[in-house]
């Protein structure tokens, strides 16, 4: 799948450099040989797999980063629990799982978002701790206290402003793992909700310094 085509046209999956025939062909081989291996006897512990697709890359990012970059998905990773009309197209998403989410704010910000979570329980009912800058450095200064917080949580969010000094405070397990925290804008605080639920509703890509990058 190089990034030249022999064929002609517009398409843009050729300008990409990406063959969409043989991908799909690949891709439903890959669901053929999971469905094949997949066993009655096994479905009690639940055959459903991550999908992860991997890009080589032509050259180095010059802008590799640990900070997750949002990718939008037709169908969410993780069940959601959204009212209003989006509850009709989450209907089936029983397979998925609940998640557990961990929101790292400033100390001042605690009360009000601890308040807006009550306010919005089924937006925001994911979010089962809020912790404070401060209180992560003074509680979880230890590796074993940063492990322990680490296998706590599904997913780890973060108020935008403090999220340069989250890499410090977390260590790099969180990196290692890729459970390092996704950015949240808090300024707004009403629109906290939404936020949430568009990072749920979400993949995340991670630009390192090498020619691979991985998507789940």
């Amino acid at each position: 799948m190089g990034p030249k085509s022999q064929t002609g046209g517009s398409n843009s999956s050729l300008k990409l450099g990406i063959d969409s025939q043989l991908s799909d062909r690949a891709l439903r081989a890959l669901l053929k040989h999971h469905e094949s291996s997949s066993s009655s006897e096994n479905e009690l512990l639940g055959n459903d797999l991550d999908v992860q697709v991997q890009f080589s890359l032509v050259r180095i990012p010059g802008n590799a980063s640990p900070k997750p970059i949002r990718i939008e998905i037709p169908h969410p990773l993780v069940k959601l629990s959204s009212g209003g009309d989006d509850a009709m197209d989450d209907e089936d998403d029983d397979h998925l799982q609940d998640i557990s989410a961990c929101l790292i704010v400033k100390e001042e910000s605690k009360p009000w978002v601890q308040e807006l979570i009550t306010r919005f329980p089924t937006q925001l009912g994911c979010i089962k701790k809020v912790l404070g800058l401060q209180s992560l450095r003074t509680k979880h200064k230890s590796f074993l206290q940063r492990r322990e917080l680490l296998a706590r949580f599904d997913v780890f969010l973060a108020d935008d402003r403090i999220l340069p000094m989250l890499t410090k405070a977390l260590g790099g397990k969180f990196f290692e793992k890729k459970k390092q925290p996704v950015p949240v804008k808090l300024t707004r605080g009403e629109a906290l909700p939404f936020a949430v639920e568009r990072c749920l509703r979400s993949t995340f890509m991670y630009l390192s310094a090498g020619t691979c990058v991985t998507v789940k």
